[in-house]
């Protein structure tokens, strides 16, 4: 990591928080919590904005086109379209003692939710995944990395939890930022053998479905149950994975693409 990425890390991190804060603080001013949401579109923003500068249009390409248009292996695809939802499927279940006739959608309901889910992967995924993990993993391995940018990610939603937006309502913050944490972890062990911001993009959207569309968030279910097993289950599920690729994961630094994973 050179000198410029530090400051990247560290200067980008800062100012997605603070422009973070800046919105929520106007939205609660003017008693607008829909102005809330601009902040999902920061980090990619900011994102293409540090690309612009240090790296020009070779960056900018480099980030919004060459992340995106890149050969995935179709596993890698499918992990990000179904594992979140998978794990929190299992989590409902098993609060529900495997009763599969209680199991049901909290709505199916698609619009407008399909598109705010969109539009808050994308405005996140280019910041988060496509320019900040990858500086991260040029000096520290990527479990380390996902860690560091999960309670960055984490904090960044903090003023939104702060005016009730943008988060689950009924949830202690420190409990949401597990889950953040965890998820960083997940969409990294995607990234770090995809190098594709589509796959990002597509787990967090599956995510975020899971948590629409399930009774899995208190605010739906009255309970912090089905939540709390889906926390243990992930947990379980990335404890396996990192044991299993402890040698790219864990002691890998530099973010080196390992070719005999990646194929």
């Amino acid at each position: 990591m050179n000198r410029l990425e530090k400051q990247e890390i560290i200067v980008f991190s800062v100012t997605a928080i603070l422009l973070s804060s800046l919105i929520c603080f106007v939205a609660y001013k003017t008693d607008n919590s829909n102005l809330s949401i601009l902040s999902v579109f920061i980090p990619s923003v900011l994102a293409l904005i540090y690309t612009a500068i240090n790296k020009g249009k070779k960056g900018v390409v480099e980030l919004f086109v060459k992340q995106m248009i890149r050969k995935t292996k179709f596993r890698w695809l499918l992990i990000s379209l179904v594992g979140i939802p998978l794990v929190a499927s299992l989590a409902v279940l098993t609060s529900l003692d495997f009763e599969l006739a209680k199991f049901s959608l909290r709505t199916s309901q698609l619009m407008p939710q399909m598109v705010i889910i969109v539009l808050i992967a994308l405005g996140e995924e280019y910041g988060w995944r496509g320019f900040l993990l990858p500086r991260l993993m040029n000096r520290f391995s990527l479990f380390s990395s996902a860690i560091i940018l999960g309670f960055i990610w984490g904090f960044w939603h903090f003023p939104a939890y702060l005016i009730g937006t943008g988060v689950p309502l009924q949830m202690n913050f420190l409990v949401f930022l597990l889950w953040v944490v965890l998820g960083s972890f997940f969409i990294g062990w995607i990234y770090y053998y995809t190098r594709s911001v589509l796959t990002s993009i597509l787990a967090h959207i599956s995510a975020n479905m899971a948590f629409n569309y399930l009774l899995l968030l208190p605010e739906f279910t009255g309970s912090m149950k089905p939540f709390w097993i889906f926390i243990l289950y992930l947990s379980i599920m990335m404890m396996v994975v990192l044991y299993l690729r402890r040698k790219d994961l864990v002691k890998s630094a530099g973010g080196k693409l390992n070719a005999t994973f990646a194929k």
